[in-house]
């Protein structure tokens, strides 16, 4: 076959599908996969042909949809995988690979996912992990803005938005990124009870963003614009019941407040670490403290709310201190007078030692104690303790085994199944990929971790030779992986809030309704 024949044909195609000729697409692709096996040596061309095909049948499967074409798309992958890999790179495949699974979702509503359904979100969200953390030079955006889309799925309110926002900081025209944040901020209202007249001018901002953009086709205008008028409508009832004008120069107005904010709550609030549920899309003064609690100004029932709101203060004692440690590492000077107090022998090794390098290891630390303290206090409010009574945060689940699934079931709500999803990335048994982290967690208990300042540290004295066990890491690559912990644990304690406050809200046979920072008494005469 002639190359420059094939390359029309693929650009062919790939247009049918852009124009909605899904079937001349699907019959196309077809045709040319038969010519390419039966016509094409298996050398480098052949499986980046075969990759574009694969292509092609994956986007007729979502664009139509046609659980058949993705089908056709998602056996190539997996024929050739390890020769696709080699010509398109590992990034590219495992996004294909994810898209085509995304494709064969059989729960397509989050809110109707189980304990059961949610394994195969958890295989995709794998896949986009794979993906991101395989790009060799800057990540692709839709890579980012796919992985939202999924851990939005997961109800992982918080890096989902934060996804989106990192896309959007980028100034591109991606519109998907504003469609999924405003989709996101709706999913936080039903999640967790609360809404906000700014929520509302986000989600309706998002849809105006997206109506500017080039890259949505005409006819989908129409329906941005329905989404502008809807919730326009639904701020002006907003306004009207708390008898309140609307506010035309609001984001001037957000503006001033943040930047009156102290540096350290800005830099909480750029780096999505706050624990303010107006935090979690706005930056005005509403955010300049964690305010999460447990109970809605609307006040929730149940005993066990009090004690869940002294897990909370822990947790958010903890957490504080760990971003703390990291704002104090990334943005204050190092402190060389007690380093040099602390008189450590030079040994040439570039290993970083001192209080400065030591506030990165014990917010990493913290991390991890932080997680298992609120799979305990999942344990306890739902009596869900594993056989073996020991509870780590990332396996104390054990679907497979005594009918646990089904107990977990029982107790399903939209922030216990995030708080799944995360344990299933810190789970090196459930293919997590970032399950790593839990055992640099271990290294650093137990080990010797040396953290360096090199890409290849130099030890001029074999000082590291002695050892039978040692762990070395990158200082740059360590910050990494405690930013990602943070986003993680983060994200859990919100979770946490939700799976507890979706168990009050459903109380109904309690006496008191719980009010934040106070109790009152219900009265239900």
């Amino acid at each position: 076959m002639e190359i420059e024949f094939i390359v029309k044909e693929l650009s062919r195609l790939s247009d049918a599908v852009g124009n909605g000729l899904f079937d001349d697409a699907k019959e196309g692709a077809e045709s040319l996969h038969r010519q390419v096996v039966g016509g094409l040596d298996r050398d480098a061309i052949f499986f980046r042909i075969v990759s574009n095909v694969a292509s092609i049948f994956i986007d007729v499967g979502h664009m139509q949809p046609c659980n058949d074409s993705t089908q056709k798309g998602l056996s190539i992958l997996k024929d050739y995988k390890d020769e696709i890999v080699e010509q398109i790179g590992e990034d590219a495949y495992f996004y294909n690979l994810s898209n085509a699974k995304s494709n064969l979702i059989v729960e397509k509503n989050p809110f109707n996912h189980t304990f059961s359904t949610i394994e195969q979100l958890i295989d995709i969200k794998s896949d986009l992990w794979k993906a991101i953390k395989s790009c060799q030079d800057e990540i692709n955006p839709t890579y980012i803005v796919n992985l939202g889309n999924s851990l939005k799925q997961q109800f992982r309110i918080a890096e989902a938005i934060e996804c989106y926002d990192k896309v959007i900081s980028l100034g591109l025209d991606i519109p998907q990124a504003w469609v999924n944040r405003s989709e996101t901020l709706m999913m936080l209202n039903q999640v967790s009870n609360t809404f906000s007249i700014q929520m509302l001018e986000q989600i309706k901002g998002g849809y105006e963003n997206v109506l500017k953009s080039r890259e949505i086709p005409p006819i989908w205008g129409e329906h941005y614009k329905r989404q502008v008028a809807y919730h326009q409508q639904k701020i002006d009832e907003a306004c009207n019941e708390a008898e309140i004008a609307p506010d035309l120069h609001d984001s001037e107005a957000t503006k001033a407040e943040y930047d009156s904010l102290s540096c350290y709550r800005q830099f909480c609030l750029d780096n999505h670490l706050s624990l303010s549920e107006h935090g979690l899309y706005c930056a005005c003064s509403g955010s300049a403290r964690d305010n999460l609690t447990i109970p809605t100004l609307e006040g929730v029932v149940g005993d066990f709310v009090i004690p869940m709101e002294m897990v909370l203060n822990r947790l958010k004692s903890e957490f504080s201190f760990a971003r703390h440690l990291y704002f104090e590492y990334v943005t204050k000077d190092k402190d060389y007078d007690l380093l040099h107090a602390s008189c450590f022998s030079e040994l040439f090794n570039d290993e970083l030692l001192g209080i400065d390098v030591e506030k990165l290891r014990t917010a990493f630390r913290a991390c991890f104690g932080i997680l298992d303290k609120i799979g305990i206090a999942i344990c306890e409010l739902f009596d869900l303790y594993p056989p073996n009574g020991k509870v780590y945060f990332q396996s104390f689940w054990q679907l497979d085994s005594d009918d646990r699934r089904n107990k977990f079931n029982e107790h399903k709500s939209a922030g216990l199944l995030a708080l799944y999803s995360i344990a299933t990335d810190l789970n090196d048994r459930k293919g997590g990929e970032w399950s790593f982290l839990k055992q640099l967690r271990n290294d650093l208990e137990h080990e010797f971790v040396v953290v360096h300042n090199t890409n290849g540290p130099s030890d001029i004295y074999n000082s590291y030779d002695f050892m039978g066990y040692i762990v070395l890491v990158e200082e740059a690559l360590f910050i990494n992986h405690l930013e990602r912990l943070l986003q993680l644990t983060r994200s859990a304690i919100f979770s946490f809030v939700f799976a507890v406050r979706d168990k009050a809200l459903k109380q109904k046979d309690d006496s008191y309704v719980y009010l934040p920072n106070s109790i009152h008494r219900k009265d239900y005469n």
